[in-house]
């Protein structure tokens, strides 16, 4: 059996690909602190939410879950992301993402990508 925490990360993984945003909303705290790698800091649920609204519209990708590790605390997840723009262009990485949980609540969450920084920057960088 797989902890809560665990089925709480696929769940929201799951519902953000389909576009669930209300399912989505009810998994993350309202003071969440969202960290990617080579990015600032997003503050807040609702800012997590808009600029995750503007990507998935523009971008068509597949998050495929590996593995997800977690205990009362915390989740790590290993990860494979390929996205695809309107234009063709495409990148592909695996990364770790790790979350803070608490009241079945993600508060916080960093993303470490095997990917260049730069290159993920660049695919990212015309969409404000």
């Amino acid at each position: 059996m797989e902890h809560p925490n665990a089925e709480l990360y696929r769940r929201v993984t799951a519902a953000f690909q389909s576009g669930d945003v209300d399912t989505v909303k009810s998994l993350l705290a309202a003071g969440l602190r969202w960290h990617e790698a080579g990015n600032p800091e997003v503050m807040g649920r609702d800012a997590v939410l808009d600029q995750m609204s503007g990507a998935v519209k523009r971008i068509d990708g597949n998050i495929a879950v590996h593995d997800v590790l977690a205990n009362d605390e915390h989740v790590i997840a290993l990860i494979n992301v390929a996205l695809r723009k309107p234009d063709g262009s495409e990148i592909a990485y695996p990364a770790i993402e790790v979350a803070h949980i608490s009241d079945g609540l993600i508060t916080e969450r960093w993303s470490f990508m095997d990917s260049c920084p730069p290159d993920v920057n660049a695919f990212f960088s015309d969409l404000g």
